[in-house]
């Protein structure tokens, strides 16, 4: 029977969005409090400056980028907006490549200059292809990867990737998302030129997100008008939802609780793949084999719907998904799967279970045994 008391349902679906955290929400109230608009002189503006100022230092540590170099905006569908429709206008007659596996808001931008680098079976950049277009004519401007994927929680080798690229004249794009408070991220020694990340993934509000730009001397302008963010992004500063998202990189991105958190996830995630493959032998475990974020995996069930699968889910009390969040709350054939290679008809009973700050042992039992229970109904 489904549990309409939503303080009592299980969430296990933090690649869409991570429930709030304690810290992050009375940063937000505390903001809300006063009239804070960050490019006024008097005392209120000043404190709103501050608190941007502070959140700016943080993400820069988090990510190892000069905080300087750090816009804040709405998230990371308009940064990565912001990035490709950059060099899509300033260089129309060269290419940009980009991951087979990317986010809509980069996969499905209408570019004519845009091409798409295959992937293996594990969704992993195919490094020869990735050479080969680099040669080719037209001169690639960009190449745009994912850190790690939305769906699969498959890792690019990103390194690899900005030594090919570098190498060819291009710059590095990379939608650092689902990375952001999940593994240890060094933007510098990754040898990543623009990056983009999102507050509402590791426990700060929606609605918040940040641009951060290497010492390449390209500054991508979206919104033009008022001087905020040293002119790199026009409109007034949302400086509560900011506040949000300093208190959460304290939290999420602190690399000694970052450390113990991904050991954690890794260890639910062991206990959870064994029992979805001792249930159900035939389950695919899509990526498994590949390196992946801790905290996601995704699986396809031979003869299932995902449909049927997730109503089921939900009237017992669980929250997950089929994959990507951003179509508009549909259930549709992925593209991440498709660019894998994987046959149609078992794609179309994925789920997608993704783990985070406050899951559970409990949650992945109640997980696993009202898997069992579903499992048994679709087989009879």
């Amino acid at each position: 029977m489904a549990n309409n008391d939503l303080t009592k349902r299980i969430y296990l679906d933090y690649n869409a969005t991570s429930p709030l955290r304690d810290l992050a929400r009375t940063a937000i109230m505390d903001a809300h409090a006063f009239p804070l608009n960050a490019s006024s002189v008097h005392a209120y503006g000043r404190m709103g400056r501050k608190i941007i100022e502070d959140t700016r230092a943080h993400l820069s540590r988090a990510i190892n980028c000069p905080a300087a170099q750090i816009t804040f905006n709405s998230g990371a569908t308009e940064g990565n907006n912001t990035v490709i429709n950059h060099f899509a206008q300033t260089y129309p007659k060269e290419t940009i490549l980009i991951g087979a596996t990317e986010h809509p808001s980069i996969h499905d931008l209408p570019c004519a200059n845009i091409k798409t680098i295959p992937t293996d079976h594990n969704g992993v950049v195919n490094l020869d292809a990735l050479e080969n277009m680099l040669g080719a004519e037209p001169r690639t401007s960009l190449v745009s990867v994912m850190m790690a994927n939305n769906e699969t929680g498959t890792l690019q080798p990103l390194k690899d990737i900005t030594t090919l690229a570098h190498s060819k004249g291009a710059l590095i794009h990379c939608d650092a998302t689902q990375g952001l408070g999940r593994i240890h991220i060094d933007m510098q020694a990754l040898g990543i030129d623009l990056m983009t990340v999102s507050s509402h993934k590791i426990g700060g509000p929606q609605g918040v997100g940040a641009l951060a730009v290497g010492l390449c001397g390209v500054s991508p302008i979206l919104l033009h008008g008022g001087g905020q963010e040293k002119k790199q992004r026009a409109g007034t500063e949302n400086v509560a939802g900011i506040a949000g998202f300093g208190a959460a990189i304290t939290q999420a991105c602190d690399a000694d609780i970052l450390t113990h958190e991904q050991q954690r996830l890794e260890g639910l995630r062991t206990h959870l793949e064994k029992a979805i493959t001792d249930t159900c032998p035939e389950a695919v475990i899509h990526a498994q084999t590949a390196a992946r974020i801790p905290n996601s995996t995704l699986i396809s069930i031979p003869g299932a719907k995902a449909e049927s699968m997730l109503m089921a889910f939900d009237l017992d009390g669980i929250a997950i998904s089929n994959g990507s969040a951003c179509s508009s709350g549909t259930v549709k054939a992925s593209h991440v799967l498709n660019a894998m290679g994987t046959e149609k008809n078992l794609a179309k009973g994925t789920l997608r279970i993704s783990t985070g700050w406050q899951t559970t042992q409990g949650d992945i039992d109640a997980f696993i045994q009202s898997f069992t229970k579903i499992l048994q109904r679709i087989q009879k």
